[in-house]
């Protein structure tokens, strides 16, 4: 839920007037990693925030992890979330100049900033696919064609090869299997583009 809650996010940043730059930025000092922001993201003024990501409720220790990695970047710190877990999480994000965002469970957006949302949830997924098909070997193809399950496909394949060349996205059976009959349709549909004539 986190990680789709923190891709969801992604997608409507621009109707919050946030431009996000780049997600699960890694702090380091010294080069030991000692942080970790969820979205980098900057305002229409070039302002830098580090935003901090909660599905659900905001405690005191994500207000505080939030405050931290900003001040660690020199960015401002916020925090999106579906609410505060605790009173004491709204008095210290006053208290710290901490910004939320507090998100309600159904959030409409604008016809403009769904077709947005939508295109990049489309394009992500695309690419995804794409990094599949581009990284399966045929041995795999053919064991996620002919296996009822991913127990099956690892009971011929090497599963921890396979999966640690896939996005983490893409480590879910039932998008390989969609990812192969794609595989296998594309050469159709180019061979059958290239001989349907141009008006």
């Amino acid at each position: 839920m986190g990680a789709r809650f923190e891709r969801y996010i992604l997608d409507i940043l621009p109707a919050l007037g946030l431009f996000p730059k780049a997600s699960r930025y890694k702090i380091y000092r010294n080069g030991v990693e000692i942080g970790e922001v969820d979205i980098l993201a900057t305002d229409e003024n070039g302002v830098t925030y580090a935003v901090e990501v909660k599905a659900g409720k905001v405690d005191i220790t994500g207000i505080r992890q939030a405050y931290i990695n900003a001040r660690l970047i020199g960015a401002r710190p916020l925090v999106i979330a579906r609410g505060y877990a605790e009173e004491g999480a709204r008095e210290l994000a006053r208290e710290l100049g901490v910004d939320v965002i507090l998100l309600p469970d159904y959030l409409f957006l604008s016809v403009d900033d769904l077709y947005t949302a939508f295109t990049n949830a489309f394009v992500r997924s695309l690419t995804i696919v794409a990094t599949v098909i581009a990284n399966l070997q045929e041995n795999e193809i053919e064991a996620i064609e002919s296996c009822p399950d991913v127990n099956c496909v690892c009971q011929r394949v090497n599963c921890e090869n396979l999966f640690n060349k896939l996005p983490r996205e893409a480590k879910n059976y039932d998008l390989l299997v969609q990812a192969v009959k794609l595989s296998r349709l594309l050469p159709r549909l180019c061979a059958k583009a290239e001989r349907t004539p141009q008006q």
